[in-house]
């Protein structure tokens, strides 16, 4: 059995308010930082499309490069999460 899930659950425990408390928060606080996460991207491509030196382009196609390997791994990571503990 999963001996720190029983913990967390049990309603006797000092730590039930606590893990009842990041149960409500965490799916929202994960939807804020997704729509960060697409409004950064959003504006990384704005910042590309409006680049009119080479040296500018580049610099913002690396950070763009670097933002969707970031985000990827963060997709990923949230795919893991949600398949380990689908109530979160």
């Amino acid at each position: 059995m999963d001996f720190i899930r029983l913990l967390l659950e049990d309603e006797n425990s000092a730590t039930s308010p606590i893990y009842n408390a990041i149960s409500l928060i965490a799916p929202a606080a994960i939807g804020v930082i997704l729509l960060l996460t697409a409004f950064y991207g959003i504006i990384l491509g704005v910042r590309l499309a409006k680049a009119e030196d080479k040296e500018q382009r580049v610099k913002v196609q690396k950070t763009l490069t670097n933002f969707l390997i970031g985000a990827l791994i963060v997709i990923v990571l949230l795919l893991i999460l949600f398949a380990i503990r689908p109530y979160v």
